[in-house]
């Protein structure tokens, strides 16, 4: 049984991208910003929505083979 570890880099401004998206006074533009550096630096729709569960950009993923 083999176990991978997959850990999405915990950079200050992803971070500040999640915050913003987390904001309720975040502007639609600002969040749409966010979410675009998010996507550019490799994050699909399903893990922002996990970051944005757990709170932040650092996400590990096991896979058994």
């Amino acid at each position: 049984m083999a176990h991978e570890a997959f850990i999405m880099s915990s950079v200050n401004y992803l971070n500040k991208a999640l915050q913003i998206l987390s904001d309720r006074n975040s502007t639609k533009d600002a969040k749409l910003v966010a979410k675009q550096i998010l996507h550019n630096s490799g994050f699909t729709d399903e893990d922002i929505y996990e970051c944005l569960k757990q709170g932040s950009t650092i996400r590990i993923t096991i896979f058994e083979a």
